[in-house]
């Protein structure tokens, strides 16, 4: 029995174009896709990003935390997980970079009612796995 020639048969199907390789630059703090890929050695032209304007940064009043031992304290930015409150701040202001606060030792029901004296939303997670984060 003859084995028939695929040769003839499989170049006469289209071949699938060969994939474009996608260059992704990060500019001005926005990743854009570079249109003109570079042969092997090539410079790429170097062309400025459109200025954005940037939107004003959110300057948001500080929570007011109140202790159980009667002291306070005043955070901006803060993320609560798992009854821990997690304050970021800078050290040259706030004197921490990272702080982490328990739950437990702050007096919520004076927090938030200081909080809400000075009109600052200071939200509790409702449930054991929701994590809040500010701002």
């Amino acid at each position: 029995m003859a084995r028939p020639d695929y040769a003839d048969r499989d170049s006469a199907v289209a071949q699938p174009p060969t994939p474009q390789p996608l260059m992704i630059e990060l500019q001005n703090g926005r990743y854009v896709r570079v249109n003109n890929p570079a042969a092997d050695g090539e410079a790429l032209p170097l062309t400025p990003a459109p200025d954005r304007d940037p939107s004003p940064p959110h300057n948001l009043a500080p929570v007011l935390l109140v202790f159980r031992d009667g002291h306070s304290e005043e955070v901006r930015d803060y993320t609560i997980a798992d009854g821990i409150l997690y304050a970021r701040g800078d050290y040259y202001t706030d004197g921490y970079w990272n702080k982490k606060i328990a739950l437990a030792i702050l007096n919520v029901p004076q927090t938030l009612q200081a909080n809400t004296a000075r009109n600052v939303n200071f939200v509790l997670p409702a449930s054991p796995n929701e994590v809040i984060t500010r701002p």
